[in-house]
């Protein structure tokens, strides 16, 4: 049946995407009354052990005035999504029979598309999808360590409501400089000064080379643009500190080594973890009442804080050979990334299947929301999107979940094209009366004033 006969409902993740003669809005699935019905489900499932994991150790004082049991948190467990402490039931969810404050909504519900925090029917909720192994540590994450995730969501909760203007643009990694080797050098010497510090046993030795650190990220961050500066400050306030409560409430101990940060702009977000958990950590050394100070307003950044505590006192050094060690380094390895990324641009347009190409220079999109840890940089201005990507403009919206995307921007940050590859073929873009929707392997797109060109393996969507 033709779109014209239909309505057009386009079907996402437990959703409908709706094009009327104005916006595109998400419509939630299911209704009221099937919503109120209970249903059973194993009691056995890990869901629940992992719950009971949180629930011993978010019952710590983690954190002044941070009280994660009230917090509702919404975990996808590969089949169903669940829902925890949230105050009623939100349309879709189904009550579980034996389980009072649990729900259930059958699939994966549309605002859990990973470890973040979301509002669920205008409710701040922490999601977290439990992931198995844990690259970073080469192994599989404990059940400790998952709780810790979970606390670590349900604390940007409290953050959104505690501290609202904490709240890191991450539109602005989309043109972060690329790194050079002197970035990238010194974003290094950093990182190792930082661990030197927390793994000192002395305070003197602590304090001598968190001075180190201070002075290479200073360095590193004055050759930034302001906005970009701000930025790495802003990401280490709130999710550095959200992984230092995470390390608390697992029990997890500094590890001897850290998931690389890799380079700009994913750099710029892994050094806020690390460098973020690591200064609290240094903070907790050297002055017991910095957190209650943080809530009150003394300070706004750690970094500065720290710096503070530390001002006069003599610096330690890297010896000489360790410094022209780690610029060689830097430099083969950013030899090799140029290459890597130019290999990675090759392979992802020669993906079997169709592609489709928004042209949007007419009408940019802007970026709603995308994944910061799950991207590269191909040079400045176009972005590899490697996981998720939400696009909006006042036509549409454009939404890829679970497959690489390519965007380039103007000079205003705004998205001009997106590009999708891979898709099956004769991708199945609907065109009628200058609206165009296409709905396949993970590409959901709707757009009033637009045109189509190509139908093959090349499908250009012109945005008006």
């Amino acid at each position: 049946m033709k779109a014209s006969q239909r309505g057009w409902p386009i079907v996402f993740l437990g959703a409908a995407w709706v094009l009327g003669a104005g916006l595109i809005i998400r419509v939630p699935a299911g209704n009221a009354a099937a919503a109120a019905l209970p249903v059973q489900v194993p009691p056995d499932a890990y869901v629940f052990t992992i719950m009971n994991e949180v629930r011993q150790r978010e019952s710590r004082p983690l954190w002044p005035g941070f009280a994660p049991r009230g917090i509702p948190v919404a975990i996808f467990d590969d089949s169903d999504t669940y829902l925890f402490d949230y105050p009623g039931l939100p349309q879709g969810f189904h009550p579980i029979e034996d389980q009072a404050g649990v729900a259930v909504f059958r699939g994966r519900h549309s605002a859990v598309t990973g470890n973040r925090r979301v509002r669920i029917d205008g409710v701040w909720t922490a999601t977290v999808v439990p992931r198995a192994f844990a690259p970073e540590l080469a192994r599989p994450y404990s059940l400790a360590e998952i709780a810790g995730v979970v606390v670590h969501e349900k604390f940007h909760v409290f953050q959104a409501v505690r501290h609202p203007d904490w709240k890191p643009n991450d539109a602005v990694l989309l043109d972060y400089p690329l790194d050079t080797a002197e970035s990238l050098f010194l974003r290094r010497m950093e990182t190792e000064a930082w661990r030197n510090a927390i793994f000192a046993e002395a305070d003197e030795d602590a304090a001598g080379w968190a001075r180190t650190a201070l002075s290479y990220r200073e360095d590193r961050l004055a050759r930034l643009p302001a906005k970009h500066a701000f930025y790495e400050r802003e990401v280490q306030r709130l999710e550095g500190l959200a992984e230092y409560v995470e390390y608390r409430a697992a029990d997890r101990a500094e590890p001897p080594a850290d998931w690389p940060a890799g380079f700009a702009p994913r750099a710029a977000r892994v050094q806020g973890y690390q460098g973020g958990r690591r200064t609290a950590a240094l903070l907790d050394r050297f002055d017991l009442g910095w957190k209650d100070a943080l809530e009150r307003g003394d300070f706004a950044y750690l970094e500065r804080r720290l710096a503070d505590l530390l001002d006069g006192g003599p610096a330690c050094e890297f010896t000489p050979a360790e410094r022209a060690a780690a610029r060689q380094r830097a430099d083969e390895d950013l030899a090799a990334k140029e290459s890597e990324r130019a290999a990675l641009l090759t392979s992802f347009k020669a993906k079997p299947g169709t592609a489709v190409d928004f042209l949007a220079a007419a009408n940019p999109l802007h970026i709603e929301m995308f994944d910061p840890l799950a991207v590269e940089a191909i040079s400045p201005g176009v972005m590899l999107h490697l996981r998720w990507l939400l696009l909006k403009s006042d036509t549409g919206v454009a939404e890829i979940v679970d497959r690489p995307c390519l965007t380039e921007i103007d000079e205003r940050g705004r998205v001009v094209r997106l590009l999708v590859t891979g898709l099956a073929p004769r991708a199945p873009v609907s065109e009628w009366h200058g609206r165009v929707a296409v709905a396949v392997d993970g590409l959901t797109a709707a757009f009033k004033s637009a045109r189509v060109i190509g139908r093959l393996d090349r499908v250009r969507v012109f945005l008006n």
